[in-house]
Order: structure tokens, then C-alpha cells, then sequence
């Protein structure tokens, strides 16, 4: 492992090529670090992070055996109880898990994920073996390393410890199945909740079309503008309205099926608290009006970190720039990755620190919009987005923000535009318990 670290001479720069394939050597457990770090542009450079999404492992899928041995290792009854037949040859295969198609005894077919043995601590090992790289990084780099690459690490064990916790996947599940059931054409696998464990996950097998096969779809009398449509509504609202979204909407976990946009795979799903889901909801907004300082007090809201520092007419020159630069009069021409790592390097250089939610969402918009727009080239994300928010804006929603809206313009007056955003929530708070009144 060592030889290959050095090979790659990582201590004098890396290029975005030569760290995706030195990690792609280093094996599974690194490609994993670098999947969930592409989706984090506050910690690299977009350049880094596009390459980083191109991560791939080779790796053999169990044999049957391991399989059985693993399931058996799961379960305080005999496996025979439980499942009438499992298929031998797997769905699919990856460094933490494999599935397989399966019949239970009682008739369901299901799908059963079973994680590696040992997994979690060959990742263990792994991450000793990153932390000290992380030691001699920091040492190497001196007063000019840009993060702490220690809590990096740290957060990476953190997922991974989540990821390979099947009760987490299991437990996904249930809530998105809770959130959408309302929702008429969108739904994911359900779960076996007395049939899953840390190791595996028992679900519904769903067999659809893959929704970037169009020709399919087509064929089976769907309209495609009316699922790009339907996607990205109702990502939108998973993001904002219940704030629980699948962090990897790409085709590849996608299926269309009894004229239902079906999720798989949520092993990986994002939060956003109510305070960044308003936030969130205020950038769209300003984003469709091309108007900067809202731009400006919806990143500032967003900051985990002290904003008083920040030079505010820097900010302000710096997103100008940016709303010319993309053109937001026309949202339907709105390239939104570009627009997104735009935002996110700009925040970066101006002292705005981000939390890793928002630029999981940000990652997670980018891979929307590709899928979105293989069905739907000509309408931009953003546009939904905006219709979704006009559409299905309460009016007890609106009623809030527009008092939090001019609590925020009082206190500018006094204490300038951009640090309204901080004394808005105390506004609230005030407006709530009947000591403050509009």
C-alpha cells in the first residue's frame, strides 16, 4: 500500500486523474472514501470532485456459500424458515455488499443485500492507514494545508460506520415510504423489518424499466416530459418540504414501474434541518429573480462558522459576477452544476463555511439534473423547482416568511442587509410566544 502512495508521490501534488486512480488502486475502501468525498465540494475543488464521481472497484462477487454462511451468521432460526430459494447468481455486487433476488417462504419476492464478512473492520484498518497519511499530510504542508484533513478522516469513518449499519438503510426505508405515501407515483422498496439486521436488508424485488431507457418507456406509453416532471417535483419536495432526499439520484437507481418513479438503494440520504430547508427555499427565489443580496443572505444563513468577517460588498461583487456570468433571467438555459460549484467555490474564498448537508444536496442536484435531463433536455431543474415552491407554498409558510422577511429588513436598517439573516430566527421566536406582534 505504501509502495502505491508513493508511486503516486501524493505529498507534491496530485492531480484530479492520478488521485482517482491511485485510489482505485489502494482498493475498496479508499474508492469508498472518494465516492462520499465527490460529494463533498467544500472539502475539494470541483475539478477533483467530477473526477472523483468516476470512482470504480472491481471486485468478485461472493459465492454462494458466503452467502449462506452470512445470512446463517444473521439469524437465530434456520435460513430455510426464512427463504423458500435464493437465486445464485447476484444482482449486483459491491465492496460492501451484494444482492440477491429471493422467495420467502411465505411467497414474497424480495431482494436481499448482504454486507461482506468482515467489512467494517478491513475499513477499520483502512482508516488507521488514513489517518496516518492525514499525520504526515499535515506535517508536510505546514501553515499551508487549507483543512484538517484529521476530521476529515474522522467524518469519513463516521459514513462508513452509517453505511454499513443495515438497520440505517432498513430504517430509510420505512420514512421515505412514510413521506411519499401520499405521492401516486412515487414509492421505493418495501422493507422486512423483522427480517433485517446490521448486516442485512430484506425489501420488495422491484423489476422495472430503467428510467434512462427510453425507448422502453416510450414503448410502454409513458411520457418522458411528464416523469422529468414528476422527478424532479417531487425531489423537490423531499428536499424541502420533508427534508429527508436520496442522495444519489442517478439512472442507475431509478426504475419505472406500474406508472411509479421507483428509488433504490437508499444507502446513502441526505438531511436538511428547517432552518436550511428556509434557506434553501430563499435562494431558489433569488436565484429566480436574479437578485443578489438574497443570494448573498441565504449563503450567509446557511454558514456553520462565524460570517462577521465576511466582506460583505465583496460577496455581494462576487455573486453580481456570478448571476451574469449564468444568465438567471432565463432559467431554462441554467447549467446548475456549473451555477452550484460556482456558489460553493465563492463560499468558500469568502469565508462562508458550508455544512456538508448542503453541499451533498448541491451534489446531489448536479446528478438530478443529468438524469432529469435525459428526459426533459430542454427545461432546467431550477424551473421545477421554483413552480414547485409558487405551487405548494402554504399560507401559513408564506405568512412566516414574509414576517421573518421584514424582521430581517428592521434590523438591516441599522445593522446592514447581510446580518439580518441571525436576527430573524430570534423574531420568530419572539412572534411565537405572543412577544412580538406584526
Amino acid at each position: 500500500m505504501l509502495q502505491i502512495v508513493r508511486r503516486y508521490d501524493i505529498f507534491h501534488g496530485l492531480t484530479p486523474k492520478s488521485l482517482r486512480r491511485m485510489l482505485e488502486e489502494l482498493g475498496p475502501t479508499f474508492v469508498k472514501a472518494g465516492q462520499i468525498l465527490s460529494m463533498r465540494s467544500e472539502i475539494l475543488p470541483e475539478s477533483f470532485t467530477r473526477e472523483l464521481s468516476r470512482l470504480r472497484t472491481d471486485v468478485e462477487p461472493m459465492d454462494r456459500d458466503t452467502v449462506l454462511s452470512a445470512l446463517r451468521a444473521e439469524y437465530d432460526q434456520p435460513i430455510e424458515e426464512i427463504f423458500d430459494a435464493i437465486d445464485d447468481c447476484p444482482l449486483g455486487s459491491a465492496s460492501v455488499a451484494q444482492v440477491h433476488k429471493a422467495r420467502l417462504v411465505t411467497g414474497e419476492l424480495v431482494a436481499v443485500k448482504i454486507q461482506r464478512p468482515h467489512v467494517q473492520e478491513i475499513m477499520a484498518q483502512d482508516i488507521s492507514i488514513m489517518r496516518s497519511l492525514a499525520r504526515h499530510a499535515m506535517r508536510f504542508m505546514g501553515d499551508e494545508q487549507f483543512l484538517d484533513l484529521q476530521s476529515v478522516v474522522d467524518e469519513l469513518w463516521q459514513s462508513f460506520r452509517e453505511e454499513t449499519d443495515f438497520l440505517v438503510e432498513a430504517r430509510s426505508l420505512e420514512e421515505f415510504r412514510r413521506n411519499n405515501a401520499a405521492c401516486a407515483f412515487v414509492d421505493c422498496p418495501k422493507p422486512y423489518p423483522s427480517l433485517c439486521t446490521r448486516h442485512v436488508v430484506v425489501m420488495d424485488y422491484v423489476e422495472g424499466i430503467p428510467i434512462n431507457d427510453a425507448a422502453r418507456l416510450v414503448a410502454e406509453g409513458y411520457d418522458l416530459s411528464e416523469i422529468g416532471i414528476k422527478l424532479a417535483d417531487n425531489y423537490t419536495s423531499q428536499m424541502l418540504d420533508d427534508g429527508f432526499f436520496h442522495a444519489d439520484p442517478h439512472p442507475g437507481n431509478l426504475v419505472v414501474v406500474g406508472g411509479k418513479i421507483v428509488y433504490l438503494d437508499l444507502g446513502i440520504m441526505g438531511r436538511l434541518s428547517s432552518h436550511d430547508r428556509s434557506a434553501m427555499r430563499d435562494m431558489v427565489t433569488a436565484v429566480a429573480a436574479c437578485d443578489s443580496p438574497k443570494l448573498a443572505e441565504g449563503l450567509m444563513r446557511f454558514s456553520v462558522s462565524d460570517t462577521s468577517d465576511v466582506d460583505q460588498a465583496h460577496l455581494l461583487a462576487d455573486l453580481d459576477a456570478i448571476v451574469a456570468d449564468y444568465g438567471l433571467s432565463d432559467l431554462s438555459d441554467l447549467d446548475v452544476g456549473a451555477f452550484m460549484n460556482s456558489l460553493i467555490s465563492m463560499a468558500q474564498k469568502d469565508g462562508i463555511e458550508l455544512p456538508s448537508s448542503v453541499t451533498m444536496l448541491a451534489r446531489s442536484l448536479v446528478t438530478l439534473e443529468g438524469t432529469v435531463h435525459g428526459l426533459l433536455p430542454d427545461t432546467s431543474i431550477v424551473e421545477i423547482i421554483h413552480a414547485h415552491l409558487r405551487a405548494h407554498g402554504s399560507a401559513g409558510e408564506l405568512v412566516r416568511r414574509e414576517t421573518s422577511r421584514l424582521a430581517r429588513e428592521s434590523v438591516a436598517a441599522t445593522h446592514g442587509l447581510l446580518r439580518a439573516a441571525s436576527d430573524a430566527g430570534l423574531a420568530m421566536r419572539m412572534l411565537t410566544r405572543g412577544q412580538l406582534r406584526v
